[in-house]
């Protein structure tokens, strides 16, 4: 490359969702906090400052960037660099698929099926469909390990299904 070439400012608009995402969460996250415990309060917000934290270090550098001409925030040609080539926005659009799913049935089927069926059908989504048996031993690991740890030892109030129900009958 000529001296006298600059390279191609990096479109950064695509990039820029996550950090959008993290502060619509910690906005509501912050908001919903009013009724529990101080000392839960406590951990919300020390949680929160910290990925406002992160959130400004991104903003502050992509600023920092964008003034140097290494960086643009550029909607044309951002759908596209977002979803990438025909298989791969296939199975983001499919992943998004199967976390609204996640979200509509959880109070159906509970936290732990719920959890299963969707890190099943992720790791199947992601990977090879020859390594089903992996992805339903790495599937079965999260699902149990999530009920052990936030259902049976802190108590949470997740969405209760048939398999709690069951758990709840055997322990």
């Amino acid at each position: 490359m000529n001296q006298d070439q600059q390279p191609k400012a990096r479109n950064i608009l695509p990039d820029c969702i996550i950090p959008a995402v993290a502060l619509a969460f910690t906005i509501y996250y912050l908001t919903t906090i009013t009724e529990v415990p101080w000392t839960s309060q406590a951990s919300a917000v020390f949680v929160s400052c910290l990925l406002l934290l992160a959130i400004l270090a991104y903003v502050v550098r992509s600023v920092w960037r964008m003034r140097r001409g290494q960086e643009v925030l550029r909607l044309r040609g951002s759908f596209e660099q977002l979803l990438g080539p025909m298989p791969t926005s296939a199975r983001r659009i499919a992943l998004l698929v199967l976390v609204v799913a996640y979200v509509a049935v959880i109070d159906e089927l509970g936290f732990t099926l719920t959890t299963f069926c969707f890190v099943f059908a992720s790791i199947l989504l992601l990977s090879s469909r020859a390594h089903w048996k992996k992805a339903l031993a790495v599937a079965l690991c999260c699902a149990l390990t999530g009920y052990i740890v936030f259902v049976y030892f802190f108590h949470t109030r997740f969405p209760t299904g048939p398999i709690e129900n069951w758990l709840k009958g055997l322990l």
